[in-house]
């Protein structure tokens, strides 16, 4: 019969070596990729045309940073293409913000084809009307530096970049932003670590939605968002298409020249990575077998529960344990803390270098909870195929495979 004394001690000297590991590759992760720096003193001679490309849909609450920071921007040859596809009263938000601005193009999205994500179908219909040379992909939830987009063209020109994406700094104010965000931020880079997106010789692509970079000529040459105009994961589906045709990726650290605020409550936190957390995983490394996703979704809701949530349930177990029953439980007790404590520590410090929220580190078991399910429920939307509603549109839907 298995102790279960020693079962959890495992469990705990398990958990403390994974988050040792995570440590280390994070940080080798931020040394290993460049940091787009805010003043760079060298002026491109030449200065193309950017087009700049914002998908809206029902942003009335969140536009108003993306489009301020962008009129302030040192970079000035630009055009703004702004697809709508609103219920709301965005336009009407958009409209005042952008004022007298020649530069701002407002359409109205088209109506969405069969077989076609929204925002990808937004996407492709602005950058029919792009008369630049590069595109640049915004989401309406970011705000920019000012010297932002002069500093990527520059950093993208410089090092030869085809397309350049930019990891932004996560911006959270309710409670369980701050205790979900970081979790979810941290297992996507620990699938897809940077340096490895990066390298040529690796299958792994990766880009981040909220700024993407992209050489007009390659977007063209690739097919834009045609081949993949059925993902939901549009940004990581961009950029595999882009490094499998032999053009050159960048992910880099932007955390000082790009913020973004995702989700505002724990609703749209949900619904939100319910949408694409568990597709993003396959999809980054082209698991289509359903048994293969079926296990993943087991597996990877019991990992994330396992190495974030059960060792606080362990520690705390433990310790009612010690006063009950006394010393039976208390070496586990102390064990189980100082594992716990430890852990914690390098996840402050994680928070600390990631400019996230070291104090809120403590209740990770919390996000970690909730993160496990939220997986475990993409996975089952996914492959049940029962729908999850986003802004107005059914996703994964059986009836309607992609959206309605």
């Amino acid at each position: 019969m298995i102790d279960p004394i020693l079962s959890a001690m495992i469990i705990m000297s398990v958990f403390l070596i994974f988050w040792s590991i995570f440590l280390v590759l994070n940080i080798l992760n931020l040394r290993k990729i460049d940091r787009l720096p805010l003043n760079i003193k060298k002026k491109m001679k030449y200065q193309p045309l950017i087009s700049v490309i914002i998908p809206t849909r029902n942003e009335a609450d969140r536009i108003e940073n993306c489009i301020k920071t962008l009129k302030k921007q040192t970079y000035q040859k630009l055009e703004i293409i702004i697809v709508d596809d609103s219920t709301d009263n965005t336009i009407e938000v958009i409209k005042k913000l952008v004022g007298d601005d020649k530069r701002f193009k407002i359409i109205k999205q088209n109506k969405l084809p069969k077989g076609w994500v929204g925002k990808s179908h937004a996407l492709q219909q602005a950058s029919k009307l792009a008369t630049g040379k590069w595109i640049l992909f915004l989401d309406a939830d970011i705000a920019l530096h000012p010297t932002t987009v002069e500093n990527a063209l520059y950093y993208a020109v410089e090092h030869k970049s085809d397309l350049l994406s930019l990891i932004p700094r996560l911006i959270c104010k309710t409670f369980w932003e701050k205790v979900i965000q970081p979790i979810v931020g941290g297992l996507i880079l620990l699938v897809c670590p940077p340096f490895l997106a990066n390298d040529p010789k690796s299958k792994i692509a990766f880009a981040m939605g909220p700024f993407i970079l992209i050489r007009k000529k390659v977007f063209d040459k690739v097919g834009g968002y045609q081949k993949i105009r059925d993902k939901i994961t549009d940004d990581v589906e961009l950029a595999r298409i882009v490094k499998q045709s032999g053009f050159k990726i960048t992910l880099i650290n932007g955390q000082d020249a790009l913020y973004l605020r995702m989700y505002r409550n724990f609703k749209d936190l949900w619904m939100g990575w319910s949408k694409n957390i568990f597709l993003g995983f396959t999809y980054l490394y082209n698991i289509n077998s359903r048994i293969l996703r079926f296990l993943i979704a087991i597996g990877g809701a019991f990992a994330i529960f396992t190495l974030i949530t059960l060792p606080f349930f362990i520690t705390a177990g433990s310790g009612l344990g010690a006063l009950l029953c006394g010393t039976r439980f208390l070496q586990l007790f102390i064990f189980s803390f100082s594992t716990w404590a430890a852990a914690t520590f390098m996840l402050a410090y994680l928070h600390k270098i990631y400019k996230a929220y070291p104090k809120y580190a403590t209740a990770s078991f919390l996000g970690g909870l909730v993160v496990a399910a939220i997986f475990l429920n993409s996975a089952i939307k996914v492959l049940t195929q029962k729908g999850v509603i986003w802004k107005g549109r059914v996703y994964y839907n059986k009836k309607a495979p992609l959206v309605k």
